[in-house]
């Protein structure tokens, strides 16, 4: 015990400007879970990336250089680029999918090269750091997971016998296991890696600094078992099923099918993955995997990138497709490098995985950037050949084929779902809504059949023929859209205050009002209301849109406490999905 925590003040130590992100997290965080209506994404987000720069820096001192002056270089180095990353977050006007999906791969990239730096031109190899941290990852997992349980229990215990505890009691304390206890334990078990500080070393410090690298890169017995008994059978018997799949069913429409190219992506991870840690162990499984899996896997990720082209010249580029694209690139570099580079060569694919991350979310050739103009194009192209676009106006146009209805549909709903909508002069804004994409291109949204049976079925107010609503006897009226995302809203009526919660799921949202004291007071979904509306049009399904009237439109719901009416501007259900935008209308008895 008093070894560990001698651990983890080293770690704070060693990573001080780490330490003090984390902090700062850990803060910002705390005020997230007071508040009920704030947003403080991008200043978490700010810090956890200055966090694991500010650890890569450290990486790149210990490696590279032994001045004091040059680590503070790398500490300000760190502060300033996370100011600048909090710059172009701060100036979006919402934390998008974009930023969202950004941060991740900054974060991603960030790790790998904490993992990478210390092994360039080092005597230890990245299959040792990476193992090295691979450990550390469970070990940190189990001990955090733990932890916040048994706190997690004795709050639930103390609440239930004893005094009262806030609500909020235990995500504070979770934010404190999670956020500042976890990274930091995950430090601690980073090992003193060979660095230019090294050559003033005495012995004793030599041998000392030998045997903990070689305690942190050591293979676990029982890891070394699952990997070369358990995993590597299994991903042979995987490859068998996958190469016999892929042989028997190669045709024109197999090429394009939504489920090749999923099943594809996650075999390479896999063996990428797989391999990496059996690059340490000499038994004869481990030895055959390395042999011959990675001239396996470029043939299959070829597979997967003709797929992912064919796909793209169905629907064109999205930022999901651009990945799949940049990773099937990845992939083939990296099963080059395992058949015909040393081990101790792996090095190279972290470099190549850290640049190609740095493309894709670098302007203009950014994953984002590049599919909204492709998609632009492609929907730009689509309105010229049905003489819809004059200038900077759309013309509506009900007679185009039903193909180039499904252009696009498709990629209007792909360039709002990214909210570049406005990056687009001739596209009105709020396009998907209600009924103006009716209005905007002559003809209603519609799809594509999926093979699997799957509909598109939706419906809206008819606005026109119903321009009153009777809301008499309600206290609020609150507009929600499950399109928006989650949303956390405070109602205050007369002198009570509940809050209103809308959680996205998989397949729904849920609407939840509660009372002061975090209590339940009402709860529906909008499954429930989607599948009320379209109870009676049943019939309406592949494209077709149906104009509700008021009553048609409304969904009812109470209880002892509370009346609820919902009116449904649009509802909508396809593959399994349900989304609605409405108002709701709220009665406190």
């Amino acid at each position: 015990m008093r070894h560990k925590l001698e651990g983890l003040l080293k770690a704070v130590d060693r990573y001080p400007v780490t330490t003090i992100f984390l902090f700062a997290t850990a803060v910002v965080n705390m005020f997230w879970i007071n508040s009920s209506t704030g947003d403080y994404s991008t200043f978490t987000f700010t810090f956890i990336v200055g966090a694991l720069l500010s650890a890569v820096g450290q990486q790149l001192y210990e490696r590279f250089f032994t001045k004091k002056s040059e680590r503070m270089l790398f500490m300000l180095g760190a502060v300033l680029l996370a100011g600048c990353y909090y710059l172009v977050m701060h100036s979006a006007s919402i934390f998008s999918m974009e930023n969202g999906i950004k941060t991740a791969v900054t974060i991603f990239a960030l790790f790998m090269a904490f993992i990478w730096v210390p092994t360039i031109k080092s005597k230890v190899t990245f299959n040792e750091s990476f193992l090295s941290a691979f450990k550390a990852f469970f070990i940190t997992v189990l001990f955090s997971v733990v932890i916040a349980g048994g706190i997690s229990a004795i709050i639930f215990t103390i609440d239930h016998l004893l005094v009262n505890v806030s609500y909020n009691v235990v995500p504070h304390a979770l934010n404190l296991v999670f956020t500042l206890f976890s990274p930091i334990f995950f430090l601690s078990f980073t090992p003193p890696f060979p660095g230019k500080k090294d050559v003033n070393q005495t012995a004793d410090e030599r041998t000392s600094q030998e045997e903990a690298i070689k305690k942190a890169t050591s293979y676990p017995k029982n890891l070394s078992i699952l990997i070369s008994y358990i995993i590597i059978p299994l991903t042979a018997v995987y490859t068998i099923i996958l190469l016999f799949y892929v042989l028997s069913n190669i045709s024109g429409e197999f090429w394009t099918q939504n489920l090749l190219e999923p099943l594809l992506v996650s075999y390479a991870i896999t063996v990428i993955f797989v391999y990496i840690l059996a690059s340490m162990l000499e038994n004869k499984f481990a030895v055959m995997f390395r042999r011959i899996f990675p001239k396996v896997l470029v043939p299959i990720v070829l597979f997967q990138v003709v797929s992912s082209v064919l796909k793209i010249q169905e629907v064109g580029i999205t930022h999901g497709r651009y990945y799949v694209i940049l990773f099937g690139l990845f992939a083939v570099i990296t099963g080059l490098v395992f058949s015909f580079l040393s081990i101790k060569k792996n090095g190279i694919i972290a470099a190549v995985l850290i640049i190609l991350s740095i493309v894709s979310i670098t302007p203009p050739i950014d994953a984002f950037t590049v599919s909204r103009v492709n998609q632009t194009n492609l929907l730009e192209k689509v309105l010229l050949e049905n003489n819809m676009l004059e200038g900077n106006s759309i013309v509506p146009n009900a007679t185009v084929s039903n193909e180039d209805k499904r252009i696009i549909t498709r990629t209007v709903n792909y360039l709002n779902s990214i909210n570049d909508i406005d990056k687009v002069a001739w596209l009105p804004a709020n396009v998907v809504l209600f009924d103006n994409f009716q209005k905007t291109f002559g003809f209603e949204q519609m799809y594509e059949q999926q093979s699997h049976g799957g509909v598109y079925q939706y419906a809206h107010l008819d606005w026109d023929q119903n321009p009153v609503v009777n809301i008499d006897d309600m206290d609020l009226m609150i507009h929600l859209s499950t399109y928006s995302g989650s949303q956390l809203i405070p109602l205050e009526i007369g002198e009570r205050n509940f809050q209103l919660k809308l959680q996205q799921g998989a397949k729904f949202s849920t609407v939840t009002i509660v009372d002061e004291g975090d209590r339940e007071v009402i709860q529906f979904n909008t499954k429930e209301l989607v599948e009320h509306i379209l109870a009676d049009n049943e019939g309406n399904s592949g494209n077709k849109g149906p104009s509700l009237t008021v009553e048609q439109a409304t969904f009812n719901i109470e209880n002892d406490e509370v009346k609820v009416s919902v009116l449904a501007n649009s509802v909508d259900y396809y593959d399994a999905q349900y989304q609605a935008d409405f108002y709701l209308f709220l009665k406190i008895k």
